[in-house]
């Protein structure tokens, strides 16, 4: 298969998940975007509740990782999955319809979202830091000069009979 650049398994979640979730806090903004009682939810595409802090949540989060989809996906892929794995995990163990921290809300749709959305991403971060497979461009960098290095000693080697020592 050869090296794989496996900092594209981050960068890939970090553009995907930063673009959803930025449209989810778009789109969900001019669905409901209250912040305070009574309505404090409405209902996205009829089953997917959402309110003002939701929306900012996913806005804020999802402009993040577009951020950093190009300079640290990874940073992105550890705290966005964590975030939203725990939010995830919370909104779970929550009843259905409660609201977490009295703010976000938590019915099985919205738990299982945070749930992929976190789980994803800790994969992607597990992924690039496999081994073998290139964890930056810096290991890229570091993987050439040392092919470079082995073709020049070998090359220099070959007609004296000293493979590769240098004097």
């Amino acid at each position: 298969m050869g090296d794989v650049d496996r900092s594209s398994f981050t960068r890939l979640h970090a553009s995907v998940a930063g673009l959803f979730l930025s449209l989810l806090g778009l789109v969900g903004f001019a669905v409901g975007s209250e912040f305070a009682e009574p309505t404090l939810t409405e209902e996205l595409l009829g089953f997917y509740p959402v309110n003002g802090w939701a929306d900012t949540l996913h806005l804020a989060t999802g402009l993040a990782a577009l951020l950093l989809a190009r300079a640290r996906p990874g940073a992105w892929a550890l705290v966005g999955g964590l975030l939203y794995t725990g939010l995830g995990i919370w909104g779970v163990l929550a009843p259905d319809g409660q609201l977490l921290a009295g703010l976000l809300p938590a019915s099985r749709s919205v738990n299982l979202l945070n749930l992929l959305v976190g789980l994803t991403g800790l994969a992607a971060f597990a992924a690039a830091r496999l081994p073998g497979g290139q964890t930056s461009g810096v290991g890229r960098r570091r993987r050439i000069r040392r092919a470079r290095r082995r073709r020049r000693d070998s090359r220099a080697g070959a007609g004296s009979g000293t493979r590769g020592l240098k004097s």
